[in-house]
């Protein structure tokens, strides 16, 4: 839902295959103090970067760096709401994960998303089914504690959590293709706006395959985008 992709498995790429995650491969542990050496899920260096009388820092950093904007929405806004049903007390079921960090490594490798997560409960579920019976807590969760005094964010967050979710549920592949395809669109209409160009800009030139005609390349990028995506 918030990786970035990557292109080849394993820490040195050498496996051939697509992922999910640019750093899943990396982590090694599940809490640790080191952020390069044996790469822990949960970092536990002690710099609240605020008021160590009052806050303490919950150093997570198996997220990946991401342009989408929703992914990163999602990725804050959903860590927000469990942060606070854990301090709330609110999660009663077991959830955890059986070998975190090789259940990590073997859901980014599948981007059809059909890798079955076994909890330390012996239950066993899909990362999308795990995520979904996280939704339905913290969906409770808010009717229970603010009712129809939720925000408008935290609605926003669920709302859009829902239906991520229950997209990957029923195509994957679907919905992976139709964010590549907005992705490509904004990336044409930020390029033209910023170079305002009519025809061809100097220095670029037409590429055309058998099915599509692709807009301008520049001779300083390697980065083409299909016309009128």
């Amino acid at each position: 839902m918030t990786g970035a992709g990557r292109v080849g498995i394993g820490q040195d790429g050498r496996e051939d295959g697509f992922q999910l995650s640019q750093r899943a491969d990396y982590f090694e542990v599940e809490v640790g103090l080191e952020t390069t050496l044996k790469r822990p899920i949960i970092n536990t260096r002690d710099e609240p970067h605020a008021d160590a009388e009052k806050y303490r820092r919950l150093h997570v950093i198996i997220g990946d760096a991401n342009l989408s904007e929703i992914s990163t929405y999602l990725k804050l806004g959903t860590t927000a709401l469990v942060l606070s049903m854990i301090e709330d007390g609110f999660i009663t079921v077991d959830l955890a994960v059986d070998q975190p960090v090789r259940t990590l490594h073997h859901v980014s490798h599948d981007p059809t998303l059909q890798y079955l997560v076994t909890l330390r409960s012996g239950r066993t579920l899909t990362a999308v089914q795990l995520q979904m019976e996280y939704y339905e807590l913290a969906r409770k969760y808010v009717e229970e504690r603010y009712g129809a005094d939720a925000d408008e964010q935290t609605k926003d967050v669920l709302a859009r959590w829902e239906d991520t979710l229950g997209r990957l549920e029923t195509d994957p592949m679907s919905l992976a293709g139709e964010l590549d395809w907005v992705a490509k669109r904004e990336l044409m209409e930020a390029t033209a706006a910023a170079t305002a160009w009519t025809g061809t800009p100097p220095g670029c030139t037409w590429w055309t395959s058998s099915t599509r005609t692709y807009a301008p390349r520049r001779a300083s990028t390697t980065a083409w985008w299909p016309a009128g995506a």
